[in-house]
């Protein structure tokens, strides 16, 4: 699939209202106020119309992922090939177009459980990004808002196949952790990884999201500013050893975890060769906070998706 990155994201939890602040006083995140209704806070972090959503739901979790591709093309020949793979698709109305902010979407279930969507013609309005705090902007724009990692309980042959035949997406490795961990990106993706999966034996779930920022300091002022909320630091700033970037870990105020980067590397695909990190981390990320993230939760007892978000669909 012509598939250009990781366009959006839905979230569900009881206490969505939290992100209001949260997203644009801390994470730097513009807010849109161009909700369907008062239950929903919708996330800026470009031109774009909005890069998360989080919704009322009964239970932090992980809604949807959006896929975004090239063109009306692309997206015809995506919903073609998941068809064609026996892959479920159904593909929403203008509704659900217009909720989403985009010319077209389809929705359809991973082998691993996950509810994607892939899109194309994203609404955006030129210069309309305004950042919740002084701020030197996030690395989004057609490479998209960054980087999620999903738990599962075992890295299947079926759920490899999913990514790289089905999607698309190009290797980037097992990282240091071959066998419990693997990464991914869409091939027209320059980023290290959009896409990744850890293997917890029993769980199910989003672990973080990962957002990249364009100026070092705001990765500093963002963890002074999760210190000063009282909220939970999961690994303290550090540098990461396969994708050089330098980043924290912290806790949402909903109990998801966000990853904050600056220096991201670019490798494109030509360039790639695969390696083992002999460690995490150059330095840095020293762990806090152990619990787990809110948005995992019992494989075996994964909530039902929600039909909020999901008008429209055919």
């Amino acid at each position: 699939m012509d598939i250009l990155g990781l366009g959006y994201l839905g979230l569900e939890s009881p206490n969505a209202k939290l992100w209001r602040e949260y997203g644009p006083e801390v994470l730097g995140m513009g807010l849109n106020e161009e909700g369907p209704d008062g239950d929903v806070v919708l996330l800026t972090m470009d031109d774009r119309h909005h890069r998360i959503a989080v919704r009322q739901g009964d239970t932090d979790r992980l809604a949807y992922l959006g896929w975004e591709a090239r063109d009306r093309f692309a997206f015809e020949a995506g919903v073609d090939k998941l068809q064609a793979a026996g892959i479920a698709v159904t593909v929403g109305d203008e509704a659900m177009a217009d909720e989403r902010a985009v010319h077209g979407v389809a929705r359809f279930v991973s082998p691993d459980g996950f509810t994607h969507e892939i899109y194309y013609g994203h609404s955006f309005m030129t210069h309309s990004y305004r950042p919740g705090r002084p701020f030197g902007g996030f690395v989004a724009d057609n490479s998209g808002l960054g980087h999620v990692v999903l738990i599962v309980p075992e890295l299947t042959k079926e759920l490899t196949q999913f990514n790289r035949d089905i999607l698309g997406f190009d290797w980037f490795g097992y990282g240091m952790y071959r066998g419990q961990a693997e990464f991914y990106r869409p091939k027209l993706q320059r980023r290290t990884h959009s896409l990744a999966y850890i293997a917890v034996p029993g769980r199910h779930g989003m672990d973080h999201i990962g957002l990249e920022v364009q100026e070092l300091d705001d990765v500093g002022i963002a963890q002074d500013l999760v210190r000063d909320r009282g909220l939970p630091i999961h690994m303290t700033m550090g540098r990461h050893t396969q994708d050089p970037c330098i980043s924290f870990y912290s806790y949402t105020p909903t109990g998801g975890k966000i990853e904050y980067i600056w220096g991201g590397a670019e490798y494109p695909q030509e360039e790639f060769f695969e390696t083992k990190a002999a460690r995490l981390s150059v330095w840095g990320h020293h762990v806090e906070e152990t619990k787990s993230a809110s948005t995992v939760g019992p494989a075996g007892k994964r909530p039902a998706a929600s039909s909020v978000g999901q008008n429209g669909i055919d």
